[in-house]
């Protein structure tokens, strides 16, 4: 365990997490969304660490949203596995900063790797801020690089997909900054998908985050499916404007 005494001087930051059944599908093997989850929470309790809680940054008009999420799979850790979970700044490009991850089992052979970008946000005018605005400490990490695809953009055009589905936001589904928690989206695109396809080994999975789904939004779910290549990409829709795209893909 890194100690907060070595997090003053470095970003990197790591933990062991225990993975319980509840966060287990039918093949026993953790859902995508836990992964996004502890690869979110762990951002947040990695800056806690160096004094930058969620309540402090929000005091002084800051947020930080997840914008894209993407994730490379060796194993999927099981239940009532342990993972140690990692977590460093990579970089900071334009108005995005770079956030990687790494879970490893106890043996210390890689689980998955993942890479995020992030955006800073005044929670109150929801208007993007740019670096130069941030007067907290950033640390980056540029020489270090989680193994991952990076955070691409993803397409989807619903002419081009079938309509699957339509979910309504109810009140469980919001987190404390008032919309969906970035992770239920990973669970919104996996039950849009054949339940033939979500049995087999998850590759990779991507997330677009484009526009936030409040209480009492109503959720259009297209999907696209390439059986031959274990490839599907799922999209929200709300008001007429994406919400979210995620693309994942399957071995065999």
């Amino acid at each position: 365990m890194v100690t907060e005494e070595a997090c003053v001087k470095t970003s990197f930051y790591q933990k062991e997490v225990e993975i319980g059944f509840c966060d287990c599908d039918p093949q026993h093997r953790v859902k995508p969304s836990v992964l996004c989850r502890i690869m979110a929470d762990l951002a947040g309790v990695a800056f806690a660490a160096r004094g930058m809680d969620h309540a402090m940054l929000w005091q002084k008009g800051y947020v930080f949203l997840l914008s894209r999420v993407s994730i490379r799979v060796a194993r999927m850790p099981k239940a009532d596995e342990i993972v140690t979970a990692s977590t460093w700044e990579r970089a900071i490009q334009r108005a995005e900063y770079l956030r990687d991850f790494e879970f490893h089992d106890q043996s210390g052979a890689l689980l998955a790797s993942g890479t995020t970008s992030w955006i800073l946000v005044n929670p109150f005018t929801r208007q993007i801020l740019r670096p130069s605005e941030f007067d907290g400490e950033l640390l980056p990490m540029p020489e270090k690089q989680a193994d991952a695809p990076p955070c691409a953009r993803l397409r989807l055009r619903a002419e081009e997909a079938e309509e699957v589905d339509s979910r309504k936001i109810y009140y469980s589904l919001l987190d404390g900054n008032g919309h969906v928690y970035n992770a239920v989206y990973a669970d919104l695109a996996i039950d849009a998908l054949p339940y033939q396809l979500c049995g087999k080994p998850l590759l990779e999975v991507q997330l677009n985050f484009c526009q936030e789904a409040k209480l009492g939004d109503e959720l259009r779910m297209f999907r696209q499916l390439d059986g031959q290549a274990g490839t599907a990409l799922v999209k929200g829709i709300v008001h007429g404007k994406d919400c979210f795209l995620c693309r994942v893909v399957y071995g065999q």
